[in-house]
């Protein structure tokens, strides 16, 4: 998922059924859900990443309510949050190994169904092009692990370690 506060884009990851959706519906004024299911990164030439709303594909299946996403729209990503369950909410960070194994994870998902019709060299070189661009991402983007309550209000957790962030960029 990916929501935006103040110009600053952060990423809700986690399998189906993590709470994507429900962190997404969630969040209170400034903040701004683009999408809450799927998000596109993208480096660009001076290697700052750009998140892009993506649509959620349950959305344009035969019966569901449509919708339209603005994928030219890009937001500078300032962090990844892998979201869990938890009794209160908090936020711990997370190394940049520990990061590209989670995003690896949640990238396969999404691809593994688009990588079937593929032959085994190409998807190979796929994947090992992607691991490669998961690793700088994970090593240029702060990532955390983000525990969130039932009743909470988790997206302070995610605003006082941006603020941190920007306060020691400032400092």
């Amino acid at each position: 998922a990916l929501a935006e506060r103040e110009g600053d884009g952060v990423i809700l990851a986690g399998p189906g059924g993590a709470g994507k959706t429900t962190a997404s519906q969630r969040l209170p004024s400034p903040w701004r859900s683009w999408s809450d299911d799927t998000t596109l990164v993208v480096r660009d030439a001076e290697g700052a990443y750009w998140a892009h709303p993506w649509p959620t594909w349950s959305r344009l299946m035969p019966g569901g309510p449509g919708g339209s996403w603005d994928v030219q729209h890009a937001i500078p990503l300032k962090g990844v949050f892998f979201l869990t369950r938890a009794p209160a909410d908090e936020v711990l960070a997370v190394g940049a190994g520990q990061a590209a194994c989670l995003l690896t994870e949640s990238a396969e998902q999404l691809l593994r169904g688009m990588l079937a019709d593929w032959g085994v060299d190409e998807a190979r070189a796929l994947r090992l092009r992607r691991f490669d661009n998961i690793c700088a991402l994970a090593r240029a983007v702060p990532c955390y692990q983000l525990g969130v309550s039932l009743y909470g209000a988790f997206w302070e957790q995610i605003e006082r370690v941006l603020n941190t962030k920007q306060t020691a960029e400032v400092g």
